[in-house]
């Protein structure tokens, strides 16, 4: 400590002695003053040892220390001694101090930058506030529409879905597999809209052709995972698990269409006489015939009665490249005017990847465009596209391609997935590249009414843009449902990005990574989803939150981020829920009855009660603390059995309470809309309760314990004096024993002694209370002038605040001065 500190302590020593020989008790110093050369250093001092250095100061003075004790049988008695007391002269003094002080504290600071600070902090919690309100509107706008729905068709979709994921999970607890796919297909939706439902089951129909059809095998939970969502985009096994799922797409497409094909067929068979059960090729003529006959094109090539280009063109149109061959291979003949054809397409259908040399390759151009300039059969034309993929910049081809079914298949034939490595990366149409064309031509372009959701959707799904199709289908109100277990789906097979959510994008949906690639915030839509559907109905939203698991380390996702996010929303799910008591368990005695959540708590890879105490059952009551709900932490850290910590809470439930009035409570989110009387009764029955029970009351810290009791007794003290009972709370204040009104010299000093013990919670809220109490005293005595001992009783609460000044704001000792002028004017 330097000689500067040294002589200013000194110097207020002095001005202490002299104050208390000459009869007046003045308060100079605060504890900022004090500490303003080591601010980062703890005070550790106790008041003994302060005692002991203001002796040595008051000694090296040759002030005699034994004689400046004070004679409180003088002190306190009434009439017996002058008030000399300066209020005036301490006020102005007090009041320069803190000008001055005021000044030299904000000198660092910039007002604008304070402005710009405060300007930006408000402009988030405008922000945020605003997006919670939207949401929530947005929430019940859903539910409305849900329920409107419901009652019209008969149907509780939601309900048939919970159970479908309520079985999931139970499979996943004994680690089976589940067809997910085929249980949640099987769930009417809108039943009374017939296209939407056809809609619904070609997209339930795509997802199982790209899970199940794309080469990649093994268990339905988290099939492409590991090899496919979690790899990097360009790398060998992501680009080959991509080649499959475009041969899936494919295969539906070309599926599809022979179905299409048949259908035709089917409804016009009084006119085309089939006879049996023809070959693929028979009834393909048979359809060629119905079809083309009603609209000839002259440009059609026609060989022995038979358009051979639309031929070939609709075997390989519905998949049959095998047929295809064959008929070419039988049938050369027909192609004498084009003999290289025949090599063309032998190369094409057995070259890798279907990627023929660039000799070849060069050779089918230069025929493709002399075929376009001599204005030749059309499907002529885009066989040798497909086979030399030809103009890849020109994507419509109106005489041939006439559905969206048609655009999405002639895409995905062109399209190649290829690694750096491979050959003929110059000639480069990539999936990404179709998807940007996709997601830049929008929803109108492929259904130009709006009328039929599905159609832009399943497009979305045959070019692997889940993310997107998700994004798009929750946005139509009456098939949020849908889109969340469509998105399960994927999420169960491993197949959606999803992304990690934060505070910049929590309300963000399509997020795009570092990869630039799009993810998908599926967290926070599942999470909006059981709020909307499913807030009442606890056990069953926890079904859902659990599927964000899925994505864990044994599954083959890098970390375990996706759990501790399913964790994080478990825990603000409950917190939200009525109904936390029941889904947490019950406390009963020094155990916790097991509520629904622990069933499956191994589901987020929590194992033992100590795990579900620090991982769930905490984090709750710290969301509860921190939303005001003190009295639910407190019963919620109890389940924890992390008692000491309940005991806190309760005392800072009390503290508060004497901090902030209720009025100013209502205004803070973070702090109990109870009112005192409620916390007082609260706090009574907590502490009573826990000390009571032999098991419990020896594991809780004993201070904790005692600054629960003060506190209780104090914020008794307030209901009084709130209620203007102020002879009552004079009487609750002498029993805390913290605060003297009454007493020697010696009682102030171990008052002030134990005054530094005292826990924050406690001592945060001392200058306040001598207000209070000052307060009484002077109600008191403006009601009953008359009254004896007031005047003594305020000057010993000032002798005390003298010797705790250290922890009194200045403007709190100008106001106690103040109130005590007041109370000895009115002395008689």
């Amino acid at each position: 400590m330097s000689s500067e500190r040294l002589n200013q302590i000194l110097k207020q020593a002095q001005l202490t002695l002299s104050d208390i020989e000459g009869g007046n008790l003045r308060i100079r110093k605060s504890v900022e003053q004090l500490v303003e050369a080591e601010p980062n250093k703890k005070r550790t001092k106790t008041i003994q040892e302060l005692h002991a250095k203001a002796h040595y100061f008051l000694a090296s003075q040759g002030i005699n220390t034994d004689r400046a004790s004070v004679d409180t049988s003088r002190t306190f008695e009434t009439g017996q001694r002058e008030v000399e007391t300066d209020i005036r002269e301490i006020n102005s003094e007090a009041y320069e101090r803190n000008n001055i002080e005021n000044i030299e504290d904000n000198r660092e600071f910039s007002n604008d930058r304070l402005m710009a600070i405060f300007k930006q902090k408000h402009a988030e919690f405008i922000e945020t506030r605003e997006r919670g309100r939207k949401e929530k509107d947005e929430n019940m706008a859903d539910l409305q529409e849900y329920e409107k729905e419901t009652v019209i068709s008969g149907v509780n979709r939601v309900n048939d879905y919970a159970k479908v994921v309520t079985a999931l999970n139970e499979n996943r607890l004994v680690d089976a597999d589940y067809d997910l796919l085929k249980n949640l297909s099987s769930i009417r939706n809108l039943s009374d809209l017939k296209r939407s439902q056809d809609g619904a089951n070609d997209a339930w129909s795509i997802l199982n052709h790209l899970i199940n059809k794309s080469g990649i095998y093994g268990r339905l939970e988290g099939r492409f995972l590991r090899d496919y969502t979690t790899k990097s985009y360009y790398s060998a096994i992501a680009t080959n698990t991509r080649r499959g799922l475009i041969h899936a797409s494919k295969s539906w497409l070309e599926q599809q269409y022979s179905q299409h094909i048949n259908d035709v067929l089917n409804k016009n068979a009084d006119k085309i006489k089939v006879g049996g059960i023809p070959s693929f090729t028979h009834r393909l003529r048979a359809y060629i015939d119905l079809v083309f006959k009603t609209t000839p094109d002259s440009r059609t090539e026609v060989v022995d009665g038979l358009p051979i280009w639309v031929f070939i063109y609709h075997l390989l149109r519905s998949g049959n490249l095998d047929l295809a061959t064959k008929f070419i291979d039988s049938n050369g003949e027909m192609f004498a005017s084009d003999r290289k054809f025949a090599i063309y397409f032998q190369e094409y259908i057995t070259a890798e990847h279907h990627n023929v040399s660039e000799l070849t390759r060069k050779a089918i151009l230069a025929d493709y465009i002399r075929l376009y300039e001599n204005d030749a059969d059309p499907y002529k034309l885009i066989i040798y596209k497909i086979m030399g993929r030809c103009e890849l910049h020109r994507k419509h081809f109106p005489d041939v391609i006439k559905t969206t079914e048609d655009y999405i298949w002639l895409q995905l034939m062109l399209i190649r997935e290829v690694t750096e490595t491979e050959r003929y990366s110059s000639e480069r149409y990539r999936l990404e590249d179709l998807q940007k064309s996709i997601t830049a031509l929008g929803s109108k372009y492929f259904d130009k009414d709006q009328t039929n959701p599905y159609i832009y959707f399943n497009v979305l799904l045959l070019t692997h843009q889940f993310e997107e199709a998700i994004d798009y289908l929750y946005k139509q109100n009456k098939l949020q449902p849908e889109a969340i277990h469509f998105a399960i789906l994927l999420v169960y097979c491993g197949l959606l990005n999803i992304c990690q959510p934060d505070k910049h994008n929590s309300y963000t949906i399509l997020i795009t990574n570092v990869e630039n690639r799009v993810t998908l915030n599926f967290p926070r839509l599942l999470y909006r989803f059981i709020k909307v559907y499913l807030s009442n109905k606890p056990n069953e939203a926890l079904q859902y939150l659990y599927i964000l698991s899925l994505y864990s380390p044994k599954q083959g996702y890098p970390d375990d981020t996706m759990v501790q996010i399913a964790k994080d929303y478990v825990c603000e799910f409950i917190q939200s829920s009525k109904d936390y008591k029941h889904i947490l368990g019950v406390a009963n005695g020094q155990e916790r009855i097991p509520g629904p959540i622990d069933k499956q708590k191994e589901l987020l890879n929590i194992n033992q009660e100590t795990e579900f105490a620090k991982q769930i059952i905490e984090p709750i009551a710290r969301k509860f603390y921190l939303t005001g709900r003190r009295m639910d932490a407190a019963y919620t850290y109890s389940l924890s059995k992390d008692y000491n910590e309940m005991m806190f809470v309760v005392a800072k439930e009390l503290s508060d309470a004497l901090y902030q009035t209720q009025s100013f409570r209502s205004t803070n989110p973070s702090l109990s809309l109870n009112s005192n009387t409620e916390i007082i009764q609260f706090a009574l029955e907590t502490v009573q309760y826990y000390e009571d029970n032999q098991y419990i009351s020896p594991l809780i810290d004993e201070n904790k314990k005692t600054t629960a009791h003060i506190l209780i007794q104090l914020l008794q003290f307030r209901v009084a004096y709130d209620a203007g009972q102020y002879d009552k709370a004079l009487q609750l204040i002498q029993q805390v024993n913290i605060i003297p009104i009454g007493g020697d010299f010696e009682h102030l000093r171990l008052l002030s002694e134990q005054f530094n013990g005292l826990d924050e919670l406690i001592k945060k809220n001392i200058p306040e209370l001598m207000l209070n109490i000052m307060d009484c005293l002077l109600k008191i005595k403006t009601s009953s002038p008359k009254t004896n001992n007031l005047e003594d009783m305020s000057q010993v609460l000032l002798g005390f605040t003298a010797l705790i000044q250290f922890s009194i704001p200045k403007d709190i000792i100008n106001r106690l001065n103040e109130i005590d002028k007041l109370i000895r004017s009115y002395h008689c």
